[in-house]
């Protein structure tokens, strides 16, 4: 007996040796946090626009002639007053000489009626003419400066047509290609000559939606968007290659109107364009500034999980506790997202050792550093 009470008390021995130790409890994960502070930051939109001509004009003929000259190089630029068209002038100038030689007469024939009422009139006060010479002189008098008027009118108008025979550039531009050339006869009913398109400066128009318009008035009447009148908020123009148009802009024009068809206005912006790299018919991407937004939150990238379901970060209690929070994300600042729902000012979020966190599960927390306000 025992020996039996020995070998179960040594049986016990062996297993009590062979027992494990229970290991320590693990330690919270050790995280850095910020806690949300909302900023002030400019913001910017960007739309895609189409370059235009600040102005353009349709060349045409003013009178009918033989086209005889026709100097300029299509496609290329043209300076205010160069030369573009000239027609035959000989017959202008000779309806030119015939009006004036008209003219003279007609001055000569008022002066000789003139002359006629002027002898006249003394005479009928005096009884030794008779009224009705006195009313023909009168009436002599009045035909001949009438018709001085008229072919002087007439002078006018040769001389006018005389000039139309030379057909000048209105403004500073890109002339298009020319539908005659020298030798061809030409008429009002010709129809357009030439195009001329005014590039510096040029126009870019683009379209702002009826929702985007709502909103921005709705957040400056909220008093979250800060915005200057807007001709003068700054605009810059990127080329389809990436680069940027040396020269900013403004917009110069704004529609009163909205189009049923699309739900959108149109805007209108000008840029200097002193070396005509930007060409009418061109598509941009306008970068429209000047603005500032209120009460912004933004969080780093390595802050915000991206699945599926949505987006969402983790916020840090008082307690300690790590939850997940769902967001909405709005434009990207810099290498931060701007959240536009889930966070609130004081919010603490985790922005290293997200990897090690889970739902529900307490932290360590190693900083907590406040957003700089902007």
């Amino acid at each position: 007996m025992t020996a039996r009470i020995l070998a179960a008390c040594l049986l016990l021995a062996a297993a009590g040796c062979g027992a494990k130790p229970a290991p320590p409890a693990a330690q919270p994960p050790e995280v850095r946090l910020l806690t949300i502070v909302p900023e002030a930051i400019a913001t910017s939109g960007t739309h895609a626009g189409r370059a235009v001509p600040s102005r353009s004009v349709e060349i045409r003929a003013r009178v009918t002639g033989t086209l005889v000259e026709r100097p300029f190089v299509e496609g290329e630029p043209i300076a205010a007053g160069a030369l573009l068209y000239r027609l035959d002038s000989r017959e202008f100038e000779a309806a030119r000489d015939s009006a004036r030689a008209r003219l003279a007469q007609a001055v000569a024939q008022v002066t000789r009626t003139a002359a006629d009422l002027a002898r006249t009139v003394p005479l009928a006060a005096d009884g030794a003419a008779a009224q009705a010479d006195l009313d023909a002189a009168t009436a002599a008098a009045l035909a001949a400066a009438a018709d001085r008027d008229a072919a002087s009118a007439a002078l006018a108008k040769a001389e006018l047509d005389l000039s139309f025979t030379v057909i000048t550039a209105p403004f500073a531009g890109i002339i298009g290609k020319s539908a005659v050339d020298p030798g061809a006869l030409i008429s009002p009913s010709t129809g357009v000559l030439a195009t001329l398109d005014g590039v510096d400066p040029v126009a870019v128009e683009f379209t702002v939606s009826e929702a985007e318009r709502l909103a921005w008035r709705r957040d400056i009447q909220a008093g979250i968007l800060l915005a200057p009148s807007v001709d003068q908020l700054r605009v810059e123009a990127v080329l389809v290659d990436g680069s940027r148009h040396p020269h900013a802009g403004h917009i110069s024009f704004r529609s009163a109107r909205i189009k049923p068809e699309t739900g959108t206005a149109l805007l209108r912006a000008e840029f200097p364009n002193p070396d005509a790299s930007l060409r009418p018919g061109q598509f941009v991407r306008l970068a429209v500034s000047g603005t500032t937004r209120l009460g912004v939150v933004a969080v780093p990238q390595a802050a915000v999980l991206l699945s599926p379901a949505g987006a969402s970060v983790f916020v840090v209690g008082a307690d300690g506790i790590a939850q997940v929070r769902p967001v909405t994300l709005g434009a990207w600042l810099g290498t931060r997202w701007v959240v536009d729902q889930g966070l609130s000012a004081g919010d603490r979020v985790v922005v290293d050792g997200i990897q090690r966190v889970r739902p529900g599960a307490p932290v360590r927390i190693l900083a907590a550093t406040a957003a700089a306000v902007r």
